[in-house]
């Protein structure tokens, strides 16, 4: 396998950057990609993060995700820097969406791999 052949394994993809307000954020196309690694980090002193992902339906639902540094599961996070990982696999559509905010800004960054 090549370095050229990884381009199309895996995406890096942004979901919110620097935002300061709620919103749902850029939709990640799932299509082949098998499993997301997100960032959350920024300068904000309170927020609430939910994880959604679209089935065939269209409709976004709550995800369950792991806690990357403590393997805690969950749905959404309030916590400052953090990194989770989700299987994504038979979903059309997955989204960070930013339900609260307050003292600065986020960014949510993700790697999806196939």
């Amino acid at each position: 396998m090549t370095l050229g052949d990884l381009q199309f394994k895996i995406l890096d993809f942004t979901f919110h950057n620097a935002a300061i307000t709620v919103a749902n954020g850029n939709e990640f196309e799932v299509l082949a990609f098998k499993d997301i690694t997100i960032d959350i980090y920024g300068t904000s002193t309170n927020r609430t993060i939910l994880f959604e992902a679209a089935g065939p339906s269209g409709v976004f639902k709550p995800i369950q995700g792991v806690k990357n540094d403590d393997f805690a599961m969950g749905t959404q996070t309030s916590g400052s820097n953090e990194s989770w990982s989700f299987s994504i696999t038979g979903q059309k559509k997955f989204r960070v969406r930013i339900s609260a905010i307050s003292g600065g800004n986020v960014t949510i960054k993700g790697t999806a791999v196939a």
